[in-house]
């Protein structure tokens, strides 16, 4: 069973795996909003799937989930995981960027096309609908005429609501990842630990690099920052030094085809290579998103037209991240689980760190862009493999 991705459903795929048979899991679930208006991403994952993670997980092997910082969202899927018997009494792990985009609507302008044109948006972009995220006509706060331009404010009301937002809807800029466990199977974590090396996450191995002119690394926090979001305090939670460290421990020829070592979220490179071969198509985006059927923009800014791609998936995460939490709970060789797959970045990590994986993706789309990645990085490992091969020849 290792090694090998799915196209399925988890919850009927999950029964093929055997009873205690896996090391970690780590995946990236559906939020339960309806992100970018994408279907799968309405509820969240049946409380099944989490049982049959249950059962095949090893016990005191580790969970890290990817969850929306929204406490109705992050909450509830605490709470299913909970219930589906695993502890989640640990303190979670945030993940730090700079590349969200805010989506909080902007009440002076809608107060001036309400009262101007008589409709303050389009019904699906009503606080309260489910279809809320399938079209999007502002950036940053400001709202677009149906043409492009941006809506002046001319009259009383909407000059008072200027500066207002509906709701609460910062800048997004922090995701978090759960972190769960499967009880033990002895009464503490040492003797768990020597019954089968479960039970425990491997911090020093996540130890964040000495900056410049220091000679100590730090013990890892529940904090991951990239792209310096922090300043000078970025050094403490630095997800970028560690992974540029890692990847110069990386045999040469993956470490120079990798895209690249500082990232904000996937950059193109990244989420594209191994895709040379698949068709590029047009992808919802926050500014002006994309009818899937008629692959029509709808309310988009013109100046900034939807792009094409060949990686359609939405919410893909970043090698890098993907990998420090492989090493924190995880072992060369152990098994990783991600029943959610999506675009495959949980199985490169796997890949990239002598780890095996098992990877299961509902959508077929995406099933096909994963598969395509894994093998990119799976031919470039082989390529070592068999290098190193020739080499030991000489000392035989």
């Amino acid at each position: 069973m290792n090694n090998k991705t799915f196209n399925g459903d988890s919850l009927q795929i999950l029964k093929k795996i055997k009873n205690n048979s896996v090391d970690l899991t780590l995946t990236d679930p559906p939020y339960g909003y309806d992100f970018m208006g994408k279907d799968w991403d309405k509820a969240l994952p049946d409380i099944g799937i989490w049982k049959e993670c249950y059962r095949v997980m090893k016990h005191g092997a580790f969970m890290f989930i990817m969850s929306a910082p929204r406490s109705d969202v992050q909450s509830r899927m605490a709470l299913d995981l909970e219930k589906a018997g695993f502890i989640i009494s640990f303190t979670p792990i945030y993940w730090v960027y700079s590349s969200g985009f805010p989506k909080a609507y902007n009440m002076g302008q809608c107060a001036e096309k309400l009262i101007t044109t008589g409709k303050a948006r389009r019904p699906d972009r009503d606080l309260g609908a489910l279809t809320r995220n399938r079209w999007s006509g502002e950036q940053d706060g400001t709202l677009f005429t149906d043409t492009g331009g941006k809506l002046e404010l001319t009259t009383e009301e909407g000059k008072r609501l200027s500066g207002a937002y509906g709701g609460f809807q910062p800048k997004p800029a922090v995701e978090v990842v759960i972190v769960a466990m499967k009880p033990l199977s002895n009464k503490t974590f040492v003797e768990n630990a020597l019954n089968n090396g479960k039970g425990v996450t491997w911090l020093d191995e996540c130890r964040i690099p000495p900056s410049t002119g220091e000679t100590e690394s730090r013990f890892m926090s529940n904090l991951l920052v990239q792209d310096n979001h922090l300043g000078d305090n970025s050094k403490f939670f630095d997800l970028d030094a560690w992974w540029s460290e890692r990847i110069n421990s990386l045999p040469t020829n993956i470490a120079n085809t990798f895209p690249t070592l500082f990232v904000k979220k996937p950059n193109k490179t990244e989420k594209e290579i191994g895709l040379e071969k698949f068709e590029k198509k047009t992808a919802g985006s926050y500014i002006g998103n994309v009818d899937e059927k008629n692959q029509n923009s709808l309310g988009a800014n013109p100046s900034r037209p939807p792009s094409k791609k060949s990686n359609t998936h939405p919410t893909i995460k970043p090698i890098e991240l993907m990998s420090y939490l492989t090493i924190l709970g995880s072992r060369d060789g152990d098994t990783i689980l991600d029943p959610f797959m999506g675009s495959g970045t949980t199985c490169i990590s796997a890949i990239l760190n002598d780890r095996k994986y098992i990877g299961i993706e509902l959508q077929k789309e995406y099933f096909d862009i994963a598969n395509a990645r894994i093998k990119h990085w799976e031919d470039i490992k082989d390529i070592n493999k068999k290098a190193e091969e020739k080499i030991e020849q000489f000392f035989e």
